[in-house]
């Protein structure tokens, strides 16, 4: 393997992370020459490579079912060791399937003592190379025969590969082989062992490439005793390896050039040069100059055969569907107005608002921005839409500036340099995880080899144990943030180096979470943008309203309890103070800095005890829960209501709410004093701001008291959210934003020039009176709105089939349950599979899981279910892998999952998914309209049915059917809302049995 043909290279391509650096790329591209270059010394010699099959993944109840082990020299297997294992016990279907080791394969295999002492006698005095080692080491340990295993080096493959690639989307075994074109592991030990053999040199030849400044760190974090991988790096960062690899001459650890992340990023970064663009703001201002806008012809030209669209593609059809949006949109910037639009699957509404958004950017000197709800979106307009759009300008226009376009995310989605360097100073520490001492080490090394590889990409994709180094040690808050006075403040900073790309951008796309807490922060957090699109815009209400709300979590109160009155210094902020401080030298000021962080200590114990106290008592409202059939449910939601305010209960945890912000209040004093006090002394700067972002956080919460407990608001409804598990603090206290309208109108409106909500399904019932009214739009002068409604340019009603059972019992209908779980049975054998059920109540899911599954596996057919702990993602993954898997699914998969083609050939909903009638929000909004059910609830239920139905046609010439096995839609009056807010309109409803019938003939053709 010692080069890679194209299309291995573009294979590898493919599995890298979108905005990945080009020379990271290559230098992922380089490793396998490499690895057929270079002697890793004692890593190369007579290396074990191992890997274990169990029927699962529980160290206390599962076993073996298969042990496989290879000796590798010098990257040749020279010896194999393979045995199956009789796990004394049947191995569960879904492992089977994936293994293909049946009950047949084992029942004569040793049993695990024998087959472990064989291991054991090959192995001999090797390192051993596992991928995931602690789970492979502990299966090969628990019996007497294979403890001597636990005297040997231990090498994780998979913390290898996070360090050295990781870019890569994924580091499973699987898509490693995949993407360097190694042998394909078929989830049998000896293949998966085959696998790792290939790319474990891979992966030494890509810590060979990392800068070796790093990779010494990264030996220096921590020894061996606490994690076996580090002998890779320790290796790496001595004389031999130096010498092995010909990296550079190697140097003392006494005399070596220090590790610097300053250094990291300025070698990754170079000089970077970047002007703000002007604000629109100023130039409506100026009587000078005036906005300029694209003309309908320019608009009329890109969407032609010929144009700026059209040339982006070599079977470009124009539709006339997306031209007509693409001209709202120019329009409505135009006109300074805003713009509902809703545009059906297959109009192309992404580029048909980034032409007009793009034009109007580059026309002015101005950014333009775009909010999507997803990070699916965001990452497609980044990575792929916009770079298309930016060349096809480039060559329209080739001595034009060329189209720059910026992701911008929250402060939390991005690594804190500041705090990152502390904990690397600090050196390795050891975390608590499922009852394990962990080393944070193989986290940190990942997370400092993503520094060095990344410009300035958020670190979401960076797959880490955050169990082991949770995000909030590597993350900050704009409180928490220092601003100016941060060594990595500027082009270094990812957070301030990604808004400053972001002033500099013609275009910016971010996320709804973002632009709504940017409204609440008066617009620090974003550039000063006048043109929005906010695309998939029937989830802007909820994130506007989440953003707009107060809370009083538990879980936050008791942490910044923590803060305040621990005596190690590294949890109480003034303990640090005391510690990291220069005092004055002058025994008065001395004297008085060390009265104030006393102070401040005292009133964080005093307020310490009023937090405990105050938290232990919201479980007291657990007495006003009513429903005792959910009592299976960990976690209940109330609403507090005028009947629980008045309550003796309730008393009691406004007077302890009411003593926590007197305590808050006299912490937020002494805080601000010792603010005041420490501004200009020598290393004050962290302290200092960390003090202050505790004060804004104290005055948070007793304005959350205020009106949550002691003043309520009537523009807020009111609810709890309380654990049933007394050792579990979650219990969280909510002001929710009954009408988010007014808010709307006092900040987005009222600061920009033109915004356009776009979405598939923001109709009911041919109406956008539901959306307007939830946005506030139309309801002032800064909020008049344009409407524009497009049908979807495939063909519906060709593609898609409704299909509604017309007899089965409502949902409230004792018999219900059983004749659903018929109905899906039978369905899903007349399709052959590829089914998507989505359901609404997860113990409905569970019990129709638990009996429609045997008897699919009776036809051969698999189905799996989105039961508690199973990995959204490797369920989304398992589908589009297999064309015949089904699946039963809750709200994650509503909406945001595509699964095009044969993959998915039909989606049930057993029951409309109206919210529960305990919600809160739609309690309170009850209590005051009693229309309140038709003008909240009814559209909102409209929507998800739209957006469950949009899972089905992805593509032109995807088809499919659709059905709903809730009776309602025929005996309630507000059925047709439903059905007339379909894509398609071939609608048939039929009894179960028919509808059966219908689909085995059609599976038949």
């Amino acid at each position: 393997m010692d080069t890679q043909t194209a299309p291995e290279q573009d294979a590898l391509q493919s599995f890298i992370s979108d905005g990945t650096p080009d020379a990271i790329r290559a230098r992922y591209a380089s490793l396998p020459a490499l690895a057929a270059e270079l002697d890793f010394g004692e890593l190369d010699r007579s290396i074990v490579v191992l890997d274990t099959e169990t029927t699962g993944f529980s160290f206390n109840h599962d076993e073996l079912t298969q042990i496989a082990a290879a000796r590798m020299d010098r990257g040749e297997i020279v010896e194999w060791f393979v045995t199956f294992v009789n796990p004394g016990k049947p191995i569960p279907e879904e492992v089977a399937h994936l293994t293909n080791i049946h009950d047949s394969d084992v029942a004569s295999a040793p049993e695990p003592e024998e087959a472990l002492a064989a291991l054991v006698k090959f192995v001999g005095d090797s390192k051993i190379v596992a991928h995931n080692a602690e789970f492979d080491r502990t299966f090969t340990t628990r019996h007497p025969s294979g403890y001597p295993l636990l005297e040997n080096t231990w090498i994780d493959s998979l913390d290898l590969a996070r360090i050295a690639v990781p870019r890569l989307k994924s580091h499973r075994l699987l898509d490693l082989v995949r993407a360097f074109g190694a042998p394909l592991s078929t989830h049998r030990a000896d293949a998966d062992v085959a696998a790792t053999c290939a790319v474990f040199r891979i992966l030494l030849a890509g810590i060979a490439a990392m800068p070796p400044a790093l990779v010494r760190e990264i030996a220096r974090l921590t020894t061996a005793d606490r994690w076996p991988t580090q002998v890779v790096f320790e290796w790496f960062a001595s004389e031999e390896g130096c010498r092995n690899v010909s990296r550079e001459t190697f140097e003392a650890p006494e005399t070596a050039r220090s590790f610097s992340l300053r250094s990291l990023r300025r070698e990754r970064l170079g000089k970077v040069e970047r002007s703000a663009k002007v604000d629109a703001d100023d130039i409506a201002a100026d009587p000078l100059r005036s906005l300029v806008f694209p003309t309908a012809e320019e608009i009329d030209e890109a969407f032609s055969a010929d144009g700026l669209v059209g040339s982006l593609y070599e079977d470009f059809e124009p539709r006339e569907e997306q031209r007509a949006m693409a001209e709202a949109v120019r329009a409505a910037f135009a006109s300074s107005e805003n713009l509902m639009v809703e545009a059906g699957t297959g109009v192309g509404k992404s580029m048909a608002y980034l032409v007009p958004s793009a034009l109007t950017a580059r026309k002015n000197g101005i950014t333009v921005g775009v909010a999507t709800k997803t990070n699916t979106l965001l990452d497609q307009l980044v990575y792929h839409e916009l770079p298309a759009l930016s060349r096809s300008l480039a060559e329209a226009d080739p001595d034009a500036p060329s189209l720059t376009y910026a992701p911008l995310k929250g402060f939390a989605h991005y690594p804190c340099l500041r705090k990152i360097d502390r904990l690397v100073g600090d050196g390795d520490h050891v975390r608590v995880v499922a009852g394990k001492e962990q080393s944070q080490a193989p986290a940190l090394a990942a997370l400092l080899s993503f520094i060095e590889q990344t410009e300035y990409d958020d670190m979401d994709s960076l797959k880490i144990d955050y169990r082991v180094l949770p995000r909030r040690m590597v993350t900050t808050t704009s409180h928490d943030c220092l601003r100016r006075k941060c060594p990595y403040f500027g082009v270094s900073c990812f957070v301030h180096g990604a808004r400053r790309r972001a002033e500099a951008a013609d275009v910016v796309v971010t996320n709804h979470s973002l632009l709504f807490c940017d409204l609440v922060a008066d617009g620090g957090l974003l550039p000063p943008i006048r043109y929005w699109t906010v695309d998939e815009a029937h989830g802007a209400e909820a994130e506007a309203r989440r953003a707009f709300s107060l809370a009083l979590s538990a879980e936050d109160i008791t942490r910044l309890a923590g803060r305040v009155s621990a005596d190690e210094s590294s949890r109480n902020v003034f303990v640090r103070a005391e510690r990291r401080v220069v005092a004055p030298s002058a025994e008065e000021g001395a004297t008085l800095f060390y009265a104030l962080t006393a102070k401040a200590r005292a009133a964080g114990t005093v307020y310490a005890d009023a937090a405990r106290e105050f938290c232990a008592h919201l479980k007291d409202l657990l007495f006003f829960d009513q429903n005792k059939k959910g009592k299976g449910y960990e976690t209940v939601e109330l609403w507090i209501n005028d009947d629980i305010r008045q309550s003796a209960t309730f008393a009691q945890v406004i007077e302890l709410g009411q003593v926590l912000s007197s305590a808050a209040e006299k912490l937020v004093t002494a805080s601000q004093e010792l603010v005041g006090y420490l501004e200009g002394l020598d290393g004050a700067a962290e302290v200092q701001r960390e003090v202050a972002s505790l004060a804004i956080e104290l005055k948070d919460q007793v304005k959350a008291i205020d009106i949550i407990l002691v003043h309520p608001d009537e523009a807020y409804a009111y609810a709890a959210t309380l654990s049933r598990k007394k050792d579990r603090v979650a219990e969280k206290l909510e002001a929710l934003l009954v009408n988010v309208g007014p808010a709307m109108n006092d900040t987005l409106f009222a600061r920009t020039h033109s915004v356009v909500f776009a979405s598939a399904t923001l109709v009911v019932d041919d109406r956008f009176d539901a959306f307007e009214s939830a946005l506030g739009l139309n309801a002032s002068e800064f909020s008049a709105c344009r409407m524009c409604r497009l049908d979807s340019s495939y063909d519906f009603d060709g593609q898609m089939t409704v299909y509604v059972a017309e007899d089965m019992p409502e949902p409230n209908d004792p018999r219900y349950l059983d004749a659903l779980q018929r109905f899906l049975a039978d369905a899903h054998r007349a399709q052959r599979g590829s089914m998507l059920t989505l359901f609404t109540n997860r113990r409905e899911m569970e019990k129709c899981f638990d009996e429609v599954q045997p008897r699919l596996k009776e036809d051969d057919l698999r189905l799996v279910c989105q039961k508690w702990g199973v990995s959204v993602k490797g369920l989304r993954d398992d589908f589009l892998a297999d064309e015949h898997l089904s699946l039963f699914a809750l709200k994650s998969f509503w909406e945001g999952f595509d699964a095009p083609g044969a993959t998915l050939k039909g989606v049930v909903i057993p029951k409309l998914p109206f919210s529960k009638p305990t919600d809160p929000l739609s309690c309170e909004r009850a209590a005051r309209d009693d229309q309140a059910w038709r003008r909240y609830v009814l559209p909102a239920a409209v929507l998800e049915v739209k957006q469950a139905a949009g899972r089905l046609i992805r593509k032109a010439d995807d088809a499919g059917v659709l059905i709903l096995a809730d009776r309602r839609l025929l005996t309630k009056s507000y059925g047709k809302a439903f059905l007339n807010s379909l894509p398609s309109r071939t609608i048939k409803v039929l009894p179960a049995a028919a509808i059966v019938e219908e689909l085995a003939r059609n599976a038949i053709r």
